[in-house]
Formats: C-alpha cells, sequence, structure tokens
C-alpha cells in the first residue's frame, strides 16, 4: 500500500496571506505544502502597489513571484494545482497522525494536520433565476453536505471546470443518473478528471439553464430552447473551489455573506482549521491580508509545537 505524504500544514492559495503564512511555517520547520497559482490572485493584476511597506514600485505580481521564492528558499513546497476536494479524516490514535484529505484537479492526495485556507474571496453563483429562491430545497452547493439527499435521483451538476467534474464524481456515491452541464460552455476540466468522467460514464451537455423551476422544491430546468427537464436536484459548481465550498466541505462556521469566521489567531470553529485573507472577509488590503497570514501561521506553529507563545522577529 502507498504511504501518502503527511505535511504538518496544507496552505490552499497562493496570494499575499497564503505565502505569508508559508514564510512562517517554514521558518519554523514545519513541513508546508502551498497549492494554488499566484496567476489566480487578484493581487497579479495590479500593475504598481503603493500602499504596501518597500513595494513602492513593484506590481502586484512581482510581489507575488518573490513571496512565493521566499517560501521556496525556507523549504515550503509549492504546487500549483487546483484543491477540489476538502475531507476531514479521523485520528489513528496519535497527535502526530493525519487529519485531512486534500485532493487537487490532476488527482493529487496529500494529508495534514492542519489546514490554512487562504483562497481569496467567497462563493461564485450561476445567475440562473430562481437559483437562490431553492437554495436548500432542491438547489445546492456542496455534494460532501448535501450528496446524501439524492441517493438514486436525477441530479445535475452546473458548472464547467474541474470543481463540477469533482462533484460530478463524488455524486456516484449516491445515483448514478449524474449529468454535467456545461451552461452553454466548454468544458475546461483537466485531463485526468476527463477520463475518470467518461470511464464512470459521466453525460455532459452544453444546454444553457435559463430558470429553475418548483414550488416549495425544485422540479425542473428550462433551458434557453424553451425545453423543460425533470429534475430532482441541481449542485452548482461555478468555477473554481472557493472558500464557501471549503468551509461547507468541513463544516466552517460562515457569516450571512459566506465569509469564514475566525477569532484573531486565525483560528476557525473547526479543530485544526485557520483562515486568512480575503476568505475572511474586511477590507481587501495587502497588508490585511498578509497580517492574517502571520496570524494563522503562528497559531499553526503554536499549536502544533505546544507552545503558550511563539515569535519569529528577523
Amino acid at each position: 500500500m502507498l504511504t501518502l505524504m503527511v505535511y504538518d500544514t496544507i496552505i490552499i492559495g497562493m496570494g499575499m496571506a497564503g505565502l505569508t503564512a508559508a514564510v512562517f511555517t517554514a521558518r519554523a520547520a514545519l513541513k508546508t505544502l502551498v497549492i494554488g497559482d499566484i496567476k489566480r490572485s487578484q493581487l497579479a493584476y495590479a500593475q504598481i502597489v503603493g500602499n504596501y511597506l518597500g513595494t513602492d514600485d513593484k506590481s502586484g505580481m512581482e510581489i507575488l513571484e518573490m513571496g512565493k521564492e521566499q517560501a521556496e528558499k525556507h523549504g515550503a513546497e509549492t504546487l500549483i494545482d487546483e484543491v477540489v476536494h476538502l475531507g476531514k479524516l479521523e485520528h489513528l490514535g496519535k497527535v502526530e497522525d493525519w487529519t485531512f484529505l486534500v485532493k487537487t484537479s490532476s488527482q493529487k492526495e496529500f494529508r495534514a494536520k492542519t489546514l490554512i485556507i487562504a483562497s481569496g474571496v467567497s462563493f461564485k453563483q450561476a445567475g440562473i433565476k430562481g437559483e437562490k429562491e431553492f437554495l436548500g430545497k432542491g438547489v445546492h452547493t456542496c455534494v460532501a453536505c448535501d450528496g446524501i439527499f439524492y441517493k438514486g435521483k436525477k441530479v445535475f451538476v452546473i458548472g464547467n471546470g474541474n470543481l463540477a467534474a469533482e462533484e460530478a464524481l463524488q455524486l456516484l456515491a449516491y445515483t448514478k443518473d449524474v449529468t454535467i452541464c456545461s451552461n452553454g460552455k466548454e468544458l475546461d476540466i483537466a485531463n485526468e478528471l476527463k477520463e475518470r468522467i467518461a470511464k464512470e460514464g459521466i453525460s455532459a451537455i452544453k444546454d444553457r439553464i435559463i430558470e429553475i423551476r418548483g414550488d416549495k422544491f425544485l422540479k425542473s430546468l428550462l433551458t434557453k430552447e424553451q425545453k423543460e427537464v425533470q429534475i430532482d436536484g441541481v449542485f452548482t459548481a461555478m468555477g473554481a473551489a472557493t472558500a464557501l465550498f471549503f468551509a461547507q466541505s468541513l463544516a466552517i462556521a460562515t457569516d450571512e455573506n459566506g465569509f469564514i469566521i475566525t477569532d484573531r489567531e486565525g483560528r476557525t470553529d473547526v479543530k485544526g482549521v485557520y483562515a486568512a485573507g480575503g476568505c475572511t472577509g474586511g477590507y481587501e488590503q495587502i497588508a490585511k491580508s498578509a497580517g492574517e497570514g502571520c496570524n494563522a501561521a503562528i497559531s499553526v506553529i503554536r499549536d502544533l509545537k505546544g507552545l503558550a507563545r511563539y515569535a519569529d522577529q528577523t
């Protein structure tokens, strides 16, 4: 049996919060993996950054590239990939045992003792008429949370990316009648996931859904061609996995706007899970993200090492 690598912490997101956290955890000699892509950070689009100390003439991409290099210099591993699944695993009797499962779009799997979610701002809706009205009444955003209610039912997954593919595959544990609807867009799915979808017999259609219909609960979908499709459930999975998706997967508390709730030290209400940056809400500023990344990292260091306090001042 293949033994998978167990990390002290896996950081989801390669923006300012995630990379700052990685510098701290790596310098503390914690085995650290950062999964994401600096090109997908909002900071990457800034041409000149003038409101963060020491960076008055640098672009956002330059700052991120320096941060990635710095984290790697101190021992952090980085992986350009997309996290599409998080799962909480039981301890095997010792604190050293892994607690979390992390799966990426390229079908890589990792184990971690702790997680830092630094994936930026939250949930993206499909924008379909009736989506909000039927949320929780036949429309859902998390298979891990609500898939169990659709055993043997007819279910659509709306989305065209890796997240939609992963959600469709997870639904097979409950029903074989699963269809991916790309909602008028071309599928943009990693080859590994495409192969699994084909192997499992999951169908994919390109129909544009314009309305979700029902009374108290969802009953059907209306396409742009005015075709009404009878359906039992819909899972929206637009674009990349978001902080709200991760929060729902692990039952982490969020506020009314879908932002992850943390204490002042970056801890969520789920033991071993921390959050920092845009996914916690508040001001969308580099300094705020860096500070929260620092706080979350120091909390991880303290919790894993059993320290009352920790300081890294150089």
